[in-house]
């Protein structure tokens, strides 16, 4: 199968040819991927900003069919439609995988986390499979908002969440990439009064404008100024869906800007919701506090405020059923921001194009495989030694 490969180059992803993962655990299924996107987490990975340990499969992103399963999983079968959930766990995973389980299922090496290759390839092999993805009908009508529902569509409901976010508020977010964009898109499904979305590309702030959103652009003047000469009191609720590689009016990364501008703007009260990624360690970090995730932000002014502020990392399962209800029933179509579709040959330039704010969101799209699936349970290879370990969780 062909694979999207990270092998620890910042800015080159590879293209690779690797063998179709097999079922190694009772509890494994392997899916065959039908649709996968490239997330912005990923290119924190492509950025070489995140400390990972190559070389790893890209890809959190995925919709598939079920190819194969192991002896413990009894609710699914082979040939149903799945989405992978974007971040696997199970109680039982730290101490019990072996040393295969490694590469990088999404968002890389973060503390706390296991790696385990994703899905940018042809086939990918979910752990912990009964808990870890959704079912979905046969066929394949919703294709492309499916995949928005293996990480951000849950996401983007989370900023607001974390956000405090409330019937009526007005709303701040800052980022109008996918997960920002999908943000604005949720608000205004619960209920928003007014959503300002800040940005300086103009095809995504002209996205946000089509979905009801105000665009503020913050190359032309500081956003906060701009949008308290309309909210002199601040807004409700702030979402930051930037993160750590935020940038200046003139390109330059500023990891703290949109923390600090996020408590100008939020009033007293307030809150704000961080689900742009911050992490702990930052190779390319432009200081030694920050190479150790340490940002200076306003703090006395957001005490004095009252404001709450909540971040981390999205708890999928938690979304994903309400959310997939939404989509099935027409009330919701999250796949509105894809203006791409590619074939896997194409995903090492498109990464440069999506680094360079070429287009919004993109998805790699499989084509159908030849010959039938395999039988529903087989025989997992030999377990090897277990390496004891602390952790309970795993990115995708």
């Amino acid at each position: 199968m062909k694979a999207v490969e990270f092998e620890g180059k910042a800015f080159d992803m590879k293209v690779k040819t690797l063998q179709i993962p097999k079922v190694r655990k009772s509890h494994d299924a392997i899916i065959r991927v039908t649709s996968s996107g490239i997330c912005g987490t990923d290119l924190h990975v492509f950025h070489g900003r995140v400390p990972v340990n190559p070389p790893m499969t890209m890809g959190h992103e995925i919709v598939g069919i079920v190819h194969s399963i192991g002896s413990k999983v009894s609710d699914l079968k082979v040939g149903d439609r799945v989405i992978v959930s974007g971040i696997i766990t199970d109680d039982n995973l730290g101490g019990d995988d072996d040393d295969e389980v490694v590469g990088g299922l999404g968002i890389g090496d973060i503390p706390g986390f296991f790696q385990f290759n994703g899905g940018q390839a042809g086939y990918v092999r979910v752990p912990f499979a009964s808990d870890n993805v959704l079912l979905l009908p046969e066929g394949t009508e919703n294709e492309l908002d499916y995949v928005m529902l293996a990480d951000i569509f849950p996401t983007a409901n989370w900023a607001l969440d974390a956000s405090g976010f409330k019937f009526g508020d007005v709303v701040v977010i800052f980022g109008a990439g996918p997960v920002g964009l999908l943000t604005a898109y949720s608000a205004f499904l619960r209920g928003a009064s007014k959503v300002y979305s800040v940005d300086r590309v103009p095809e995504r702030l002209a996205k946000a404008k089509s979905i009801g959103a105000i665009p503020i652009d913050f190359s032309k003047s500081d956003p906060v100024a701009q949008i308290l000469k309309r909210e002199p009191e601040g807004v409700d609720r702030t979402c930051d869906c930037i993160g750590y590689e935020c940038v200046d009016a003139k390109g330059k990364n500023v990891g703290n800007l949109v923390l600090t501008q996020a408590v100008h703007v939020t009033r007293s009260g307030g809150g704000i919701g961080v689900i742009g990624v911050y992490l702990p360690q930052d190779p390319r970090g432009a200081t030694p506090a920050l190479k150790k995730g340490i940002f200076e932000i306003p703090f006395g002014e957001s005490w004095f405020k009252g404001q709450t502020i909540r971040s981390g990392i999205v708890p999928l399962r938690e979304y994903q059923p309400a959310l997939l209800k939404l989509i099935q029933s027409g009330r919701a179509k999250p796949s509105f921001i894809v203006d791409r579709e590619i074939k896997i040959d194409d995903a090492p330039e498109t990464y440069q194009e999506f680094s360079d704010h070429d287009f919004i969101k993109s998805v790699i799209r499989f084509g159908d495989f030849e010959g039938k699936e395999s039988s529903s349970e087989i025989e997992e290879e030999e377990e090897r030694p277990l390496r004891k370990r602390k952790r309970n969780g795993a990115s995708a």
